[in-house]
């Protein structure tokens, strides 16, 4: 096992070290003084390949520490502060969202035995290493470092929630052992049924959407169903431990891993086929037939009075509409089912629907988050480089800096004015709960809560079509292979949670957001103007 798994931290580290040369070749700078040359460079690959499992290393201990931070003890504060909840009550509201998350959701979504995954067809198809090692020799490495990174993300959050440092090594233990035991069944109903679980995608988001609505629907009122008495009691702990141990001895027996490596790498099936089934999900996305056109469309009628950019943007809006239409009315659908679960929940609880408006009251930072994925900027941005740009980048014109600020300012306005739709519901929906509430709501509160969604709106459609056109991080295929593009919208989303943490007056906050806007917007005008020319291009 020992040399199994050196070779395979060696093909990672390697592969590992390439993808990192490649990135810093990217570089605006530094990436012009690296020849290309440097892939050959074996003992400096070898340096860099221990670096890459540093990082690994290192971003294995960060991911936990985001994922209980973000997920599951950011959400208990919030809410735990809003609605006064005593520390025991929020450590119980953390563990209720840990189990359903990490245990029951997690039982379908982090399952590797079945995966389909690179590193299978590379080293058991391809370097022609026997299945059974791999697999002992993976599952091994994963259940060791599962355990390692996440005790201290536990011990830290659960301290901060007034548990003794004890309770987060025993929660760490019991979801390892959870996890060999969740492993070892979906092994032995494919070894019995010939069932790859995780490929019946139905059942797999039917389970995620399960366990999500029981991790955070009990939070707005603080109902609390898990106690820690029940989680940390020998039988229960002895019980979990004596599972996973029974799987993990039937996983390290388990005779027909090559069966089971076949099942997950055919050519025609998951794996080397997944790239192109990505490919064809996210084209399906935002690609158009002409058989969808509708005559109307296809008559220069409309069209009339319009000259070069305005007149190519007109035709790309208009044939494109259903593209632009479709995702504004999922989320007013979306907004107005919450009205209406709102609504519903005054009539049969006031008591709940007055936690309901103080919390909206109090919320409005929470919102920077929300009209981040309210916005259509992506979609669209997708939609344009596939069905438009993809082809006219091809030509020096479209890159010259007076045509691709035109095309900057058209779409940025069209863009505006379709987020405005769901930001302006929002705003009416909102409006009238706290109304219907009999909380203390004024004209000033309507507006300065009205401004900062509206503003927040136009902030996140400069953001999307800005990123767009500096980083462009599209390939042919719709993959983003620009890593300052994920970095970036990284960064947004963590200002948002950061934000989401701090109170301030809202009048405060209103024309912090606005002065971004404004400011963003410039800024995005100026930039995209100087350096769109040279980042605005096919990869």
């Amino acid at each position: 096992m020992i040399r199994t798994l050196k070779a395979i931290l060696e093909v990672r580290g390697m592969s590992g070290a390439n993808r990192l040369m490649f990135y810093v070749r990217k570089l605006p700078v530094l990436g012009k003084r690296v020849p290309a040359s440097v892939y050959a460079e074996t003992a400096l690959k070898q340096t860099l390949s221990v670096v890459v499992h540093i990082l690994k290393v290192l971003m294995a201990f960060l991911t936990k520490f985001a994922y209980l931070g973000i997920m599951i003890y950011l959400p208990v504060k919030f809410i735990g502060n809003d609605i006064t909840l005593s520390l025991s009550v929020q450590y119980q509201l953390y563990l209720q969202i840990l189990l359903c998350l990490s245990f029951l959701v997690g039982a379908f979504s982090s399952v590797i035995i079945l995966e389909p995954k690179r590193d299978k067809y590379i080293f058991v198809k391809l370097m022609r290493l026997p299945a059974e090692r791999y697999m002992r020799t993976t599952l091994t490495l994963r259940g060791v470092s599962f355990l390692v990174t996440f005790i201290p993300a536990m011990m830290v959050f659960g301290s901060l929630l007034g548990a003794p440092l004890w309770h987060g090594v025993v929660l760490a233990l019991l979801l390892t052992f959870w996890r060999a035991a969740c492993e070892a069944l979906h092994l032995w109903i494919f070894d019995r049924y010939g069932i790859v679980v995780i490929k019946k995608t139905g059942v797999v988001w039917t389970a995620i959407g399960i366990g999500y609505l029981l991790a955070y629907i009990p939070l707005l009122p603080g109902f609390a169903v898990v106690d820690s008495g029940m989680l940390f009691n020998l039988p229960v702990v002895l019980g979990v431990m004596v599972l996973g141990t029974l799987s993990a001895v039937y996983i390290a027996r388990y005779a027909g891993y090559q069966n089971a490596v076949d099942a997950v790498t055919k050519i025609d099936d998951p794996l080397l086929d997944m790239g192109r089934m990505m490919k064809e999900a996210r084209v399906k996305e935002v690609a158009t037939q002409e058989q969808q056109y509708t005559a109307e469309q296809l008559k220069p009628g409309p069209f009339e009075g319009k000259s070069g950019y305005a007149y190519l943007n007109a035709i790309f809006f208009s044939r494109h509409r259903r593209l632009l239409t479709s995702p504004i009315q999922r989320r007013l659908v979306i907004i107005g089912a919450l009205f209406a679960a709102a609504l519903l929940t005054m009539l049969l609880s006031h008591a709940t629907f007055t936690k309901l408006a103080h919390y909206l009251i109090s919320a409005l930072p929470t919102f920077l988050i929300v009209m981040n994925y309210t916005s259509i900027g992506e979609r669209l941005c997708k939609a344009m480089f596939y069905n438009c740009d993809l082809s006219l980048l091809r030509y020096g014109f479209y890159r010259e800096q007076s045509a691709i600020l035109s095309n900057f300012r058209i779409r940025l306005l069209r863009l505006s004015v379709l987020n405005l739709i769901p930001a302006a519901a929002i705003c009416l929906a909102v409006n009238v709960l706290l109304l219907l509430s009999g909380e203390s709501w004024g004209a000033a509160d309507a507006v300065i809560f009205c401004v900062t969604i509206l503003a927040l709106s136009l902030f996140f459609s400069v953001h999307h079509l800005f990123m767009y056109y500096i980083f462009q991080p599209y390939s042919t295929e719709l993959n983003v292979k620009n890593p300052f593009f994920t970095i970036v919208n990284s960064v947004v989303l963590a200002i948002g949670f950061i934000a989401m943490q701090f109170r301030s007056e809202p009048g405060m906050f209103a024309w912090v957001v606005v002065l971004s806007a404004a400011v963003y917007m410039l800024a995005a005008l100026v930039l995209v103007y100087k350096f769109s020319g040279r980042t605005f291009r096919v990869k």
